[in-house]
């Protein structure tokens, strides 16, 4: 704080040094530039440097945040052999010195996971998903898979992950899994009692934050949920014991949806009862798309009077148009029939004049009366 200066008046320099970006994203995948694995290296070098003899040659990064089930999961790696490491407990010098020291480093991905930057070429690291979709370029492992090519290592990723709510605003599940004792050699002879009530706690909890199953983290796991799902569900005594809500079982995946708009093109995936974009930008809606696995949705949209309704689309596809800067004006939302036996599905737009439409729902026109429309809200509400 000693060499800070306050500047009160207009001021000149010889020089200014602006710092800049060293991970980049560049068409959905992130980069790193020369003098992130310049900086990266010299610390590595002063690592290698000064380091002193330890015992810990396999070492387990443990997080330890918003998640159930890590315990166990570094429990299995200690019987493995790994050494269970808190780094928020050692020092800087300490870290370095267990990192270019160890062997096989092994994390759950995240900010703990990217410490494996100052290991050595050739170390083996094994890489815990935070859900089935971070295996994929999603915030966590887009990092990471950038930090994988900073310097050769061994990676591996292993799923022991079993985060199938929506984890956006939610905490994350791990399970000993099949494809985490196949990577050591251990014979698998199904989830144990412990898995199953790591399982139900971190149910009973997403249950009381009102979250729902994530269509693409379901379709993500495939047979691995339906195998542990119909293990579970032989242990009612377990059930009960937890006092699961009724139906809960049943807990159903969200509708999602995504609109393109204006000049910033497709926006995010967002899921029901949240709007689609910003009601103070000025973004007309000229694109749809919808997804729910468990039914079909069938959608349409109104251009104008001269050219009326789009052809009926079914989810996921798109109703609009891209690239033709061609507002929609009314939209129309309806189920397949045995979606429809089940749900109501709702929906209301935002137009220019800063005003919502009423709600309509089950295929009922929304119509916009000539203002353009700059988001959407879509809702379920279930009939049983």
């Amino acid at each position: 704080m000693g060499r800070l200066k306050l500047i009160k008046q207009p001021t000149q320099f010889d020089k200014i040094i602006l710092p800049d970006t060293s991970v980049l994203e560049e068409s959905g995948e992130k980069l790193f530039t020369k003098e992130y694995r310049e900086t990266i290296d010299c610390v590595r070098n002063f690592a290698l440097k000064n380091r002193t003899p330890t015992s810990s040659k396999k070492i387990y990064y443990f997080y330890g945040k918003n998640s159930f089930g890590e315990e166990r999961l570094a429990e299995y790696f200690k019987s493995k052999g790994y050494d269970i490491i808190r780094p928020e407990k050692l020092t800087l010098d300490e870290q370095l010195n267990l990192l270019i020291n160890c062997e096989s480093f092994a994390s759950t991905i995240g900010s703990a996971s990217h410490n494996s930057i100052f290991l050595r070429d050739g170390v083996e690291v094994i890489l815990i998903p935070r859900s089935a979709r971070d295996v994929n370029n999603s915030f966590y492992n887009g990092f990471q898979l950038a930090l994988n090519q900073v310097w050769e290592q061994n990676i591996n990723y292993v799923d022991s992950s079993f985060s199938v709510f929506d984890k956006d605003h939610n905490s994350f599940c791990y399970v000993i899994s099949k494809q985490l004792k196949n990577f050591f050699g251990d014979k698998f002879d199904g989830y144990e009692e412990d898995d199953f009530k790591t399982f139900l706690d971190y149910v009973k909890f997403s249950i009381k934050k009102g979250l729902s199953f994530n269509p693409r983290e379901i379709e993500g796991y495939g047979v691995f949920l339906q195998d542990f799902m119909a293990q579970l569900k032989k242990r009612k005594d377990l059930i009960a014991s937890y006092d699961m809500p009724p139906k809960w079982e049943q807990l159903r995946p969200l509708l999602n949806y995504v609109t393109h708009v204006g000049m910033k093109s497709w926006g995010w995936w967002i899921s029901e009862d949240q709007i689609s974009n910003p009601l103070d930008q000025k973004c007309d809606i000229q694109a749809i798309k919808m997804n729910f696995p468990d039914h079909k949705i069938f959608y349409s949209v109104y251009y104008s009077d001269a050219e009326g309704w789009s052809e009926e689309v079914i989810s996921p596809e798109m109703a609009g148009t891209t690239g033709q800067s061609k507002s929609i004006y009314g939209i129309k939302i309806w189920f397949d029939e045995a979606g429809a036996k089940k749900f109501d599905i709702l929906y209301r737009v935002h137009k220019y004049d800063d005003t919502w439409t009423p709600w309509a729902k089950n295929g009922e026109i929304i119509y916009s009366h000539g203002v353009k429309l700059n988001a959407i809200q879509i809702k379920l509400e279930s009939k049983t």
